[in-house]
């Protein structure tokens, strides 16, 4: 009798080490892969995180490209990179429109159909408030009137993912003294104000993305046109819901008793993405 309550006690001291054995596994087992989920989660967070960097970079290097070209009709410029967790996309901005009100009433200089560049980040890289890497100086207004503030403006935000923009959606406008006009009808000179309008417009071409790519950045042209004006006059600026103040020919710096030369100029840009080196 003394045996066998031995031999059942050691039978069960036994199977208490099995099991505790079997629990021990169980448990490092769970803590290896738990440890080894999050290790990649945080390992494909910080690539993604690597990739939206390197695409904020290669919009910065589009938007200095722009600046470089914009006087340069059918220059080409190109930026290489990878869109491996990233995706690059030409979006509508919207219909940007000039406006002048002048004496006889409101109308229209242009309308320019704008597009943005825009690359969106992989599902683990967020943003955590809007970032302007450029044209956060004025950017509030659509309507420059002077050489301070950038045409073009990149920026990094949320919406529904973390993304970087390129857009041109503004205008500038500078006024350039008086000069003197000579008329075929007239051998005597007119003096008359000079404003310049510049504006950049962005297009799409072929967006075909790979795993390395050539962003490609072309000036298609320079668009000119001149409008003439008498008298005091304004100069608005609309894009969407968004309106720009109205400016003056007096607010510019201009003398309302001469009549006034608009040299209104559109640069167009066309902006690709083909696959491959």
């Amino acid at each position: 009798m003394r045996l066998r309550k031995k031999l059942l006690v050691r039978n069960n001291v036994g199977l208490s080490e099995v099991i505790s054995t079997v629990i021990m596994t169980s448990v490092m087992i769970v803590i290896i892969v738990t440890a080894s989920f999050f290790a990649n989660d945080v390992l494909s967070s910080n690539v993604e995180g690597v990739h939206f960097d390197q695409s904020v970079n290669a919009v910065l290097c589009l938007e200095r490209m722009t600046k470089n070209m914009m006087f340069k009709p059918l220059s080409t410029g190109t930026v290489t990179t990878s869109f491996v967790t990233t995706d690059p996309y030409v979006a509508e901005e919207g219909t940007m429109t000039i406006h002048i009100t002048n004496g006889t009433g409101l109308f229209t200089v242009a309308s320019i159909l704008e597009y943005k560049f825009k690359v969106e980040g992989g599902d683990r890289v967020g943003v955590s408030s809007n970032f302007y890497y450029v044209g956060n100086d004025g950017s509030s207004s659509l309507l420059l009137t002077g050489l301070n503030g950038s045409l073009s403006c990149v920026k990094k935000y949320q919406d529904n993912g973390a993304w970087v923009s390129l857009d041109c959606s503004r205008i500038r406008c500078i006024y350039g003294g008086v000069m003197s006009y000579y008329d075929s009808s007239n051998p005597v000179p007119v003096k008359r104000n000079v404003i310049e309008i510049t504006v950049v417009r962005l297009s799409s071409g072929d967006i075909s993305p790979l795993e390395t790519s050539r962003i490609i950045l072309e000036n298609m042209g320079i668009q000119t046109q001149q409008i003439f004006q008498s008298g005091n006059f304004n100069i608005k600026v609309q894009l969407g819901n968004k309106e720009s103040p109205t400016k003056s020919l007096i607010d510019l710096g201009g003398n309302a008793t001469l009549s006034t030369v608009i040299n209104l100029s559109i640069i167009d840009f066309r902006i690709t993405v083909l696959g491959g080196g």
